[in-house]
């Protein structure tokens, strides 16, 4: 796997490394570990829609959603 980093980020990953006595592979593990991950696996199954209960509602007309009718 190949990703890009700017210089600035790999010189600090590097160096908080050595400041552990670890190699880089085993720090960026470590930090993915602690974090966890940041989008849920996907499982096939769709999400639920949220329901908002507004109240009671009419029946609606076209002038109640838009503004181009006289």
């Amino acid at each position: 796997m190949h990703i890009e980093i700017s210089c600035e980020t790999e010189a600090r990953l590097i160096d908080e490394a050595r400041t552990q006595g670890i190699s880089v592979d085993t720090l960026l593990e470590r930090l993915i570990n602690e974090h966890g991950t940041t989008a849920p696996a996907d499982t096939g199954v769709a999400r639920e829609l949220p329901i908002l209960h507004l109240g009671a509602m009419g029946a609606l007309h076209r002038c109640d959603i838009y503004n181009d009718v006289r």
